[in-house]
């Protein structure tokens, strides 16, 4: 898989969980609203039970969501509506008992349930299902039940309405955080692209460096108002990183990087030969001592040896005559190493064993060298 069906593909099955996921909340929810679950139970003329649920959902673990809670029940059944928030659009439709089964009908805007119990011949337990059908999808989940004592249904509706609003406002503020932190890296990764374009370091652009090669990538990075706005400027960051690619002050920047030039769809080579001119004429000696051997090799004859040279060490040529020196190498052509090779005889050739020489002496000797080539001597 490569990594734009990646991006594009990998957000689908996030939406998917995260839609059942608000599905199984919404059940576990309508449990506690039809049960309301007790952190405490005071003495009343309802009834504490001990109840049990497993999950079952089509693709996942069977029996996941396992958890036992004491709740609350009314003893009137019509009395067990949905309670508290997020839930106060759901409604009971239909309510039939026969014997010793109880089936509860609802309706929510994420779908519709159906709550049924078989108890016992003393209604002290119970077993029975939630079958809740979605948009998202279906589930069903088992429960199991006894009676462990006497409760107040009202007064625990509005605890659990108490605990519920508590973690709402957790879950808001938790919400807030994650999206302040997720703002927060993206003005960094803003503030890295404009500082590309700056300092000519294409590797701040990050992913952004690959959008021409793999627009896909860049547009699933696009998928949200926050994406959009990053990848908006990002690519003019990398659109004005490569204008500047090719101007003398933004090609020295970038150290002629190759990768640099690939990403904007140009030649490193061609770039450095299109600028040598104007280096030249504008005497621009950083940009002609890196880049420009042959236009640089004028100015180096007239100010990088002899008795010039000496006299204006520490000038504004000596910086350029040290570059120029370690970079000519890019100036010599296939033919003119060959023929330096060749008009260097090694003393093997002569029948005598070549004389070894110190890193020293190797340095100086390469030295001479360039400036004999200079020179052309």
């Amino acid at each position: 898989m490569n990594a734009s069906h990646a991006v594009s593909s990998a957000h689908a099955p996030d939406r998917a969980v995260s839609a059942l996921r608000k599905s199984i909340l919404t059940a576990v929810a309508l449990v506690g609203a039809v049960y309301a679950p007790l952190a405490a139970c005071a003495a009343g003329g309802d009834e504490l039970w001990e109840v049990s649920t497993q999950m079952n959902i089509p693709g996942m673990p069977a029996g996941m969501g396992g958890m036992k809670q004491q709740v609350c029940q009314d003893k009137d059944p019509r009395k067990q509506g949905p309670q508290g928030q997020d839930l106060e659009n759901c409604k009971v439709t239909d309510v039939k008992e026969s014997g010793t089964r109880l089936t509860i009908s609802m309706t929510c805007p994420q779908g519709r349930a159906v709550i049924e119990r078989t108890f016992n011949a003393a209604r002290t337990e119970y077993k029975g299902t939630m079958k809740m059908t979605t948009r998202d999808g279906d589930m069903t989940m088992n429960m199991s039940g006894r009676k462990i004592g006497a409760c107040d249904a009202q007064q625990a509706r509005r605890q659990q309405e108490a605990n519920v609003a508590a973690l709402t406002a957790q879950g808001e503020r938790a919400q807030a955080d994650a999206m302040a932190a997720v703002k927060k890296s993206q003005d960094h990764q803003i503030q890295e692209c404009a500082r590309a374009a700056e300092t000519m370091d294409m590797s701040k652009l990050g992913v952004y460096s690959q959008c021409k090669q793999q627009p896909q990538l860049c547009k699933g990075l696009s998928r949200d108002e926050g994406g959009k706005r990053v990848a908006t400027a990002c690519n003019a960051s990398q659109a004005e990183f490569c204008r500047r690619y090719q101007t003398q002050e933004g090609f020295l920047k970038a150290r002629g990087d190759e990768r640099a030039a690939q990403m904007c769809g140009l030649s490193a080579q061609k770039v450095r030969v299109s600028l040598c001119p104007g280096a030249a004429q504008s005497e621009s000696l950083d940009f002609l001592a890196r880049f420009c051997p042959a236009e640089a090799k004028p100015l180096a004859q007239k100010h990088c040896a002899g008795r010039n040279y000496t006299s204006a060490q520490g000038g504004k040529y000596a910086s350029f005559c040290m570059t120029y020196l370690a970079n000519r190498d890019l100036e010599e052509s296939d033919s003119e190493r060959k023929e330096q090779a060749a008009a260097r005889k090694p003393d093997s050739a002569q029948g005598r064993e070549p004389e070894k020489k110190s890193p020293a002496s190797e340095g100086i000797s390469k030295g001479l060298d360039k400036l004999k080539g200079l020179f052309g001597r």
